[in-house]
């Protein structure tokens, strides 16, 4: 029976040590890269615009004749959370709705640059179309009116681009839905004040 020998061992030849330290380097390198991607794409990471509802009135929207050519008034506080990303916004259009019936509707901002950590009043001055006595809704309308309270929605349509840096990012389409409720006499319920508007991109 021949002795039991323990096994020799083989040195790596210097060709598969140096390919051994090179893909050792090169995983280090793509580790810290992906590391110092990761940061930055949190750091630069565009946050989206928060609004919230101001104000609202029609005034004098009790009247018998309906809403035709009654001025429409709002505003709707836009905030800008990023640190460091500026927003360019195109025009703003905004739409009143009374259900599916639109009330109002026209341009109400040109456009404009949201700074970083900006806030921004968007303003809106309409002229109601409706509803009027002639038109189907026009009995429910002014039957919740007379109730004290009349659910409405505003929109809000745009289309935004964020600004890192010294480069812009593709162009959004944004839609802005405030959801209200309104008195009888045409202003803004208390509850519904400062309520945050729900956004679409």
């Amino acid at each position: 029976m021949p002795p039991y020998r323990l096994p020799l061992y083989h040195r790596q030849s210097p060709v598969a040590r140096c390919i051994n330290f090179l893909c050792a380097v090169l995983l280090t390198l793509i580790l810290i890269a992906g590391v110092i991607f990761f940061v930055l794409w949190l750091s630069l990471r565009p946050h989206r615009p928060k609004f919230y509802l101001a104000d609202f009135s029609i005034p004098s929207a009790n009247r018998q004749s309906g809403l035709a050519n009654l001025p429409v008034s709002f505003t709707v506080n836009e905030h800008n959370p990023n640190q460091k990303i500026g927003i360019h916004h195109e025009e703003i259009v905004a739409s009143v709705f009374y259900g599916d019936q639109l009330v109002a509707k026209g341009t109400v901002m040109q456009p404009f640059y949201q700074p970083p950590k900006g806030d921004k009043p968007v303003v809106g001055q309409l002229v109601a179309a409706g509803p009027v006595p002639t038109d189907p809704v026009w009995g429910r309308f002014s039957a919740e009116l007379a109730a004290g309270t009349v659910a409405m929605r505003l929109l809000l349509t745009s289309t935004v681009q964020f600004k890192v840096k010294i480069w812009d990012t593709k162009q959004h389409h944004m839609k802005v839905e405030c959801d209200f409720r309104m008195n009888g006499d045409g202003t803004l319920q208390q509850q519904d004040k400062n309520k945050q508007c729900v956004l679409y991109f």
